[in-house]
């Protein structure tokens, strides 16, 4: 079959798998093996051993359990929650400030651990609770703390627009700063 129509037809099945109300972890698990099944024959359980190897060989994923390890501690302990009603209080006078703390908080998290998952999860631990005890929107505060975690790359967003070539997002901030200042 024509790869082409084979990519057609598995977006399509996705998206009907979707519709349907099926878990998407699971309808992208029955895809990628059936499709991969007749894209590839026998060769794609080989494939997936071997990503599976792959993936169990990084380094780097071995932060993410630890690093919500911590988060919990953490909050379990009151810090978070200490944490949280300062900058609260710092940040009495504007409208939402709660809001601005979990963003403060949350790029911190994310720059120190470059793992967006890891400090997503941790946040929303500690964050949406305290959240929804001072009465905030369940729906922006959710909305806060995975913005939180997003932090522009210095790929898409230089520091230092003069010394590197222009970037997408370069050219609103023209006077040698970009949003990527402050990490």
């Amino acid at each position: 079959m024509n790869p082409e129509y084979l990519g057609l037809i598995l977006l399509g099945g996705l998206l009907t798998g979707i519709f349907l109300g099926f878990p998407i972890a699971f309808t992208l698990i029955i895809l990628s093996i059936v499709f991969g099944l007749i894209g590839f024959g026998d060769t794609v359980f080989y494939l997936m051993v071997f990503q599976t190897i792959g993936l169990m060989k990084e380094e780097t994923l071995a932060a993410v359990p630890l690093f919500i390890f911590m988060g919990h501690i953490m909050e379990q302990a009151g810090l978070m929650e200490r944490l949280f009603r300062s900058f609260q209080l710092i940040l009495a006078p504007v409208k939402g400030s709660l809001y601005l703390g979990v963003l403060l908080t949350a790029t911190i998290f994310a720059t120190a651990t470059g793992i967006i998952g890891a400090s997503v999860t941790v946040m929303g631990m500690m964050a949406a609770p305290a959240m929804i005890k001072a009465g905030y929107d369940p729906k922006l505060s959710a909305g806060t703390i995975a913005a939180g975690g997003c932090r522009p790359s210095p790929k898409f967003c230089p520091r230092w627009p003069s010394t590197r070539p222009p970037a997408p997002c370069a050219p609103p901030w023209r006077g040698g700063r970009s949003p990527c200042c402050p990490l």
